[in-house]
């Protein structure tokens, strides 16, 4: 009886730890994600001299684009996710939490795509946040 207890003790302290790891663990992925494609928006101006200008071919965006991210473009995990906002000031040890997202979204509308493009978060409660925001900065603006 002793052990069942102490082994229900143990499992009521340990599952809530597990919950947290995964949704941080699904936080970590979005952020990757986001750099990931902020990579190859790097690449792609240096191949090209110029940002591209959406996501995909389909939304009358450049294909080569989507080409340099290896694997193709990624999708968000599924479930809620929790990330460590560590921009700005005071937000040590704070969280964006949110929920389900469906897609990452890049978008330019710069002439001539002479400008970095915004990438943002589509769905879910973190809905049209950019990576900077996500992190507990401020939004960035292009000139």
């Amino acid at each position: 009886m002793v052990v069942i207890a102490i082994i229900g003790i143990l499992a009521g302290i340990a599952i809530p730890r597990f919950i947290d790891a995964t949704e941080t663990a699904r936080g970590a992925k979005i952020v990757a994600d986001m750099r990931t494609i902020q990579a190859a928006e790097i690449m792609y101006y240096a191949k090209y001299a110029k940002y591209p200008s959406n996501t995909a071919a389909t939304t009358g965006g450049d294909a080569n684009f989507v080409a340099l991210i290896q694997g193709g473009w990624p999708t968000p995990p599924n479930g809620s996710f929790s990330i460590a906002k560590t921009l700005g000031t005071g937000t040590a040890g704070t969280f964006t939490a949110g929920t389900t997202a469906t897609a990452y979204t890049y978008t330019n509308a710069s002439a001539g795509q002479a400008d970095p493009g915004v990438l943002t978060l589509t769905g879910g409660t973190q809905g049209g946040k950019e990576l900077t925001e996500l992190l507990g900065g401020t939004k960035t603006t292009n000139p």
